[in-house]
């Protein structure tokens, strides 16, 4: 496959051996090299889980998918992070992790205008759905791409709006199976969030799917925080 995609996966902290500030030192390294030397790359940033900061969330966009995540984990960056990690026993495990391939002309996936790419603060907000059939996907697809116009015209603190296709199942904690549709929605902070979720034209898409048959089955939703380290897009 040859598809932009995005892959997220989070890790746990080990407490006994370092601490958050620690892991995020050491993984900085790593989105140095990953910004200089991999231009296919097109995001690389950290975010902690607002339940538990002792879980780190890194995420990834590949611009050709599958190669181009092959060239990064290539790198001799990478196999020293990952040596570095093991031998001062710095992760405690991974919590989950999942790959989704983009959805055409679906939302953004920047906004360079609203924020920086290295932003600490910002909140990123990962959602699954799953539903009864494709006719119905195809329908809420259509329905929220128009959302997605809106949202870009009328909020500019929605800095990532946009959503992929799982290209397989999770492999834990998160209830993710291949084909489930996976949304990404980034906020400059958290009243951003607010104000997009209680917007009345938001609200106004409930009734909607009602009227057309729609009903998305919610499987995860997760909220990060980014730390300012690596970055959400290329400047």
């Amino acid at each position: 496959m040859n598809e932009s995609m995005t892959a997220i996966v989070e890790y746990q902290v080990r407490a006994e051996t370092t601490s958050p500030e620690q892991w995020l030192e050491t993984w900085q390294k790593r989105a140095d090299d990953a910004l200089e030397g991999e231009p296919e790359t097109g995001a690389y940033a950290a975010a902690v889980n607002i339940e538990d900061d002792s879980n780190v969330l890194v995420y990834e966009r590949y611009e050709h998918g599958h190669a181009s995540l092959k060239l990064h984990i290539d790198r001799p960056a990478h196999s020293t992070l990952t040596a570095t990690m093991g031998e001062r026993r710095m992760t405690k495990r991974r919590v989950m992790s999942t790959l989704f391939t983009d959805i055409d002309n679906y939302g953004w996936w920047c906004r360079p205008e609203s924020a920086s790419p290295s932003q600490a603060g910002i909140i990123l907000a990962v959602l699954g759905f799953r539903f009864d059939s494709r006719a119905q996907e195809a329908s809420y697809l259509e329905l929220t791409r128009s959302h997605a116009g809106y949202t870009w015209d009328n909020e500019p603190n929605t800095l990532i709006y946009s959503a992929g296709r799982a290209t397989a199942d999770a492999d834990r904690e998160i209830d993710v199976i291949a084909g489930d549709l996976v949304f990404v929605m980034g906020c400059t902070d958290m009243a951003s969030v607010d104000k997009h979720a209680n917007d009345p034209v938001h609200l106004a898409l409930g009734p909607k799917f009602t009227e057309v048959g729609i009903n998305p089955e919610p499987t995860f939703m997760r909220l990060y925080q980014t730390t300012g380290n690596g970055y959400l897009w290329r400047s």
